[in-house]
């Protein structure tokens, strides 16, 4: 009697199924609003197959809000607001991760912040996703910029 011996054609359909799978994976790291927000112990490889590259030098996008120490946070229908600092995975600041730093309960969908110089990202976490605006703070100005997520 002849027996099939199918272990063979599952191990190729695995092996060429696995890089279309990571690739998949890997798409949630490619935009600002697309990445969930981590904690700073947690590095890229937690939620991926691999380390993601990091640029320190990035390229700040041009949609960054410009604002003094204090910037006013809007939202609809959140409760928390985290304040994150963005790790680049795009040169060209196309993609971050943000990492917590702190989180603000929002009253009525808002809240201010005092924030140190330096950029920022304002999220909103989503669980496998979050919503955020990058501001860049300079303590000389006396603008208060308003960030709607």
């Amino acid at each position: 009697m002849h027996r099939c011996d199918f272990r063979l054609p599952v191990r190729v359909l695995a092996a060429a199924a696995l890089p279309l799978m990571g690739a998949v994976t890997l798409a949630g790291c490619s935009g600002a609003s697309q990445h969930q927000v981590i904690d700073r112990n947690v590095a890229c490889s937690s939620c991926h197959s691999d380390e993601k590259p990091v640029y320190e030098g990035a390229t700040v996008p041009s949609e960054t809000v410009e604002s003094g120490s204090r910037v006013q946070v809007k939202t609809s229908g959140a409760a928390v607001a985290v304040v994150a600092r963005p790790v680049f995975t795009a040169e060209d600041g196309s993609g971050f991760v943000p990492v917590i730093d702190s989180s603000v309960a929002l009253d009525g969908g808002e809240a201010v912040v005092e924030l140190e110089d330096g950029l920022w990202a304002l999220c909103l976490d989503e669980g496998d996703k979050a919503r955020a605006k990058l501001v860049r703070v300079d303590s000389a100005s006396d603008a208060t910029a308003v960030v709607e997520l």
